[in-house]
């Protein structure tokens, strides 16, 4: 008979990891147009109001580069003429009017590395602009308020109204001989600087264990080519990670196996489980690191995210399996 005990993997180090919190915004500018290529308008940049909906959508498939197809949160750019102040809780505009997914220029990816003396964080930011052809609106129309979406007028990722230069509501007074175009700026903020340190807590096997966490830069934040742009800004929280462990002064180890926890809507945060199999690594775990995922091709990492150091290394047998759970959240700014 068979002793269940007796075949399976021990469990030496069981872990749960809460990575710093990532942010995301976005800002608009909006300008009219001629047919004689006449500027009848320009406004300010404002920002946006990232709404619950749009957080959640971020748990998925979705990524922030405008225009970026079916697996962009911020895909089309819809207008309506609602005049309620933005509330977290809205799920689309007031009053919808009309919606386009027509581009105009070409796509603009910038980064900041951060500033650690100053606390300042990296970024990334992709900014587009999306145009609404002349005499889009069938009259003269007032204009004024607008919002990113998936879809035309369906799975909206913020809402707000046009803001004068004093950043009050305005109206945005469209002519049935004008245009308009919406120059947006999505923005994801790193929790840190890059190789900015940070300290913690993790729950090793029951017990509180401290850590040191660095962030990384790399093609994730500097890269322009079609994978670095596709990255998803839940990073961990939208796919899983190749995960890596490592002695203090060794060569990482990837991870065999993993499964993603799932995510329940107004959460705002996703859990990975990353398994090491017997024999995958053996010796005393010092260290880890992930890598993010390039959306458009899951099988394909676009830079490390983050490595952290135990105070504490842990040994490893040849007959143990390591557990460590992830817990990667987000929000707005």
């Amino acid at each position: 008979m068979y002793i269940v005990k007796s075949i399976l993997p021990d469990v030496k180090s069981k872990l749960v990891f809460h990575l710093p919190k990532i942010t995301v915004g976005c800002y608009f500018q909006v300008e009219k147009y001629r047919a004689d290529g006449t500027t009848t308008y320009c406004g300010p940049w404002f920002a946006n109001t990232v709404l619950n909906v749009g957080l959640d959508s971020l748990a998925g498939r979705r990524n922030l580069v405008p225009g970026g197809g079916d697996l962009s949160a911020v895909n089309r750019i819809n207008v309506g003429t609602g005049t309620s102040e933005p509330a977290t809780t809205n799920t689309g505009l007031d009053n919808f009017l009309a919606s386009t997914g027509s581009l105009y220029g070409s796509l603009s990816v910038d980064h900041s590395v951060g500033d650690i003396a100053a606390s300042l964080p990296a970024w990334k930011s992709f900014q587009q602009t999306f145009a609404f052809a002349i005499g889009f609106t069938g009259g003269n129309v007032n204009l004024t308020e607008l919002g990113l979406s998936n879809a035309s007028n369906s799975s909206y990722f913020n809402r707000q109204l046009f803001r004068d230069e004093n950043n009050d509501p305005t109206v945005i007074q469209v002519q049935d001989d004008e245009g308009l175009r919406v120059t947006v700026r999505v923005v994801i903020y790193a929790p840190m600087a890059v190789d900015e340190t940070d300290t913690g807590l993790a729950d090793i096997n029951g017990a509180s264990k401290g850590y040191t966490i660095k962030q990384l830069g790399g093609d994730w934040l500097t890269g322009t080519g079609a994978g670095a742009r596709n990255i998803a800004p839940g990073h961990i929280g939208t796919l899983s990670p190749d995960v890596y462990i490592a002695t203090a002064d060794g060569g990482f180890v990837a991870a065999n196996s993993r499964s993603v926890v799932g995510y329940t809507a107004g959460s705002f945060y996703r859990e990975v489980e990353a398994v090491w199999s017997p024999g995958t690594f053996i010796g005393a775990w010092k260290r880890i690191r992930t890598q993010m995922k390039n959306i458009a091709s899951p099988s394909n990492n676009v830079g490390g995210l983050f490595v952290a150091t135990l105070d504490e290394a842990i040994e490893i047998l040849d007959t143990e399996e390591i557990k460590i759970t992830f817990r990667r959240s987000w929000g707005r700014v």
